[in-house]
């Protein structure tokens, strides 16, 4: 393990509530895995219970257990199958170091764990992995854990993207992992003190002149991080945009939805109710084809072609990265229906198999959603080529997914090829990817200066 590792270990260690942020790939489930180890060893903790998104329950933990000589003796069980059956492995957590749990079956494990003494092991340690998904403050998960978070002697948060979107992301995972000692329970309360409404439904809030400041400060001493001198050095990252024009056609159809509403395709009308869903439609229209009343009206096909060039020039394997269903079929009818993917259709069973087929350099190609694989899988042996369709609107998903490949472990320069609809939303999304970036890495670079010397125990 790296220096800063091990002492992210000890933070987390000597920390009954924590949170330990890393850039993705910097090796967070192993510190967290070294210090459940050193806990049970010390007779501190009998047992630790793991929450992390789903795959990376399934597979990224159980990998690093065996993965280091001194966490192989851990003994753990991953919670699978239905309801009943994870509740029959439940009731053995007394056998095991680890119980590890994906965060979609979060809700039932809560309720699961009411019939459960507060002095159970179980209640021992709550490690939650990628603790930033807990950030919508009226999500189930997020109300489930806190709701029963004070029945756990300690709580860890992991994360590699604390606060993706801006600063209002930071109460939920703070008040779950502080049992809401921090800021309190309520978020509109915390949020009326800080932030003011940017429009009259209040939907969209800003922090207050020197709000972010405070809430840095505040937080600075539940985080570990790492010093700007221990930042892992990668390899070289190179992202390159790609842009295609829109046919004359296809150029008069996107206008008129972004004016109109209205679009119409030869015998076909679709109309849009409101400027929310047009963007979502103008989106799709970028990307060569719109729904209507689930039928595919196909647009144009300058994405397509742009993917082809990507298949022929490919130097090596490539992870192909697509937004929606029918950009999935686009990739099918040029690669074959058998490519490998990860996303909504595929069983745990074969997610883990295409996952080790990657990494062992198997696939020329593989097919991901950002929400389905962006999150804490190691894909970094299996290529270093990366190409998007389009991109996301969501930072999260965009810092997450490119670190599946440039992370630790990575020993060739990667190269992620990004293709834009010329003057389309494609730039606004890209817009808004940039802006909450950098939002982040100051927030990143405030813990780094004060973090580390202002919160290294609790």
């Amino acid at each position: 393990m790296r220096d800063y590792q091990l002492r992210l270990t000890t933070s987390l260690y000597e920390s009954d509530e924590k949170i330990c942020v890393a850039r993705p790939g910097g090796g967070k489930t192993a510190v967290g895995l070294t210090a459940i180890q050193e806990l049970i060893r010390d007779k501190h903790i009998r047992h630790a219970l793991i929450i992390a998104p789903k795959r990376v329950a399934r597979v990224v933990w159980p990998d690093e257990v065996k993965l280091w000589s001194h966490t192989a003796g851990l003994r753990y069980q991953v919670l699978a199958g239905t309801p009943r059956q994870r509740a029959d492995m439940l009731a053995d957590a007394a056998k095991y170091d680890l119980t590890i749990v994906g965060l979609d079956v979060a809700e039932w494990l809560v309720k699961e764990l009411q019939q459960y003494p507060d002095e159970h092991p179980l209640f021992d340690l709550l490690v939650i992995d990628e603790v930033s998904r807990l950030r919508n403050p009226s999500g189930k998960r997020a109300q489930h854990l806190l709701r029963y978070a004070k029945r756990w002697r300690m709580i860890w948060g992991l994360t590699g993207t604390l606060r993706p979107s801006g600063a209002e992301d930071l109460f939920m995972p703070a008040t779950v992992v502080t049992r809401a000692k921090l800021w309190g329970r309520s978020f509109y309360k915390w949020r009326q003190q800080r932030f003011y409404p940017l429009d009259y439904q209040g939907y969209s809030w800003a922090p207050l002149p020197g709000a972010e400041e405070v809430i840095n400060k505040e937080l600075a001493p539940l985080c570990v991080t790492l010093r700007d001198d221990e930042l892992p050095q990668l390899p070289e990252l190179s992202v390159i945009f790609d842009r295609v024009d829109l046919p004359p056609d296809a150029r008069k159809q996107y206008n008129d939805m972004e004016e109109k509403l209205v679009m119409s395709n030869g015998g076909d009308t679709v109309i849009a109710a409101s400027a929310a869903v047009a963007t979502g439609k103008l989106a799709q229209m970028a990307n060569g084809f719109i729904y209507d009343h689930g039928v595919t009206i196909r647009l144009h096909p300058e994405k397509q072609q742009w993917v082809q060039d990507v298949i022929d020039d490919a130097a090596g394997p490539t992870l192909l990265i697509y937004e929606y269903r029918e950009d999935l079929e686009m990739l099918r009818g040029l690669l074959g229906e058998d490519l490998p993917y990860l996303g909504d259709g595929v069983s745990d069973k074969e997610s883990d198999h295409n996952i080790t087929s990657w990494n062992k350099g198997l696939l020329p190609f593989m097919a991901m959603h950002p929400a389905s694989g962006g999150h804490g899988l190691n894909l970094q042996h299996g290529g270093s080529d990366m190409a998007w369709i389009s991109p996301t609107w969501s930072p999260e998903l965009w810092e997450q997914t490119i670190a599946r490949l440039h992370r630790s472990g990575q020993i060739h320069p990667v190269v992620v090829r990004v293709c834009t609809a010329a003057d389309t939303v494609d730039q606004m999304k890209l817009n808004r990817v940039y802006a909450k970036m950098s939002a982040q890495e100051a927030f990143e670079a405030y813990l780094r200066a004060h973090g580390y010397r202002e919160g290294a125990t609790t």
